[in-house]
């Protein structure tokens, strides 16, 4: 059986790419890898004292990743790392990592703000609701065919 993406799929495959490509970009304009700046981003976004497990989850990054990368930040002075309740560990700036996140990382948040607010509210919303969608229904088909590729 050959299988093809149609058009459409290629191309929303295509635009998926272009978009992490940009943040690769902008990762490698601070000297960073892609977990690190994504790590810092959402420090910076959710406050100090977010836990890894909430990276994790927020960004769909396996926890061998964040765990890598944080401990990489530490090293370079970026973070410090303090356990919480349990096995949680939670993140802190040091002072130059707090001042490198606002000074580089918070002008993409007025580049993403920026980015939105060029396009209509309905535009923003319809963008939203149909990438959930594909989203939800995506993962309903993954369900079903990890189920079938295991009944061979």
């Amino acid at each position: 059986m050959e299988s093809k993406q149609n058009r459409a799929l290629k191309e929303f495959d295509s635009l998926y790419k272009m978009i992490d490509d940009v943040y690769h970009e902008i990762a490698l304009s601070m000297d960073l890898t892609d977990s690190a700046f994504l790590i810092l981003y959402c420090l910076l976004e959710l406050g100090d004292g977010c836990s890894q497990k909430d990276i994790c989850k927020l960004y769909s990054i396996s926890k061998q990743t964040v765990n890598s990368s944080v401990k990489s930040l530490e090293d370079k002075g970026f973070l410090v790392r303090k356990t919480g309740v349990g096995r949680d560990i939670h993140l802190f700036f040091t002072e130059f990592g707090r001042e490198f996140s606002e000074k580089h990382i918070g002008p993409v948040f007025d580049m993403e703000n920026a980015t939105f607010e060029s396009m209509e509210p309905s535009e923003c919303e319809q963008l939203l609701s149909l990438t959930r969608k594909y989203v939800q229904i995506l993962k309903k088909n993954t369900k079903h065919y990890i189920l079938e590729e295991k009944e061979f």
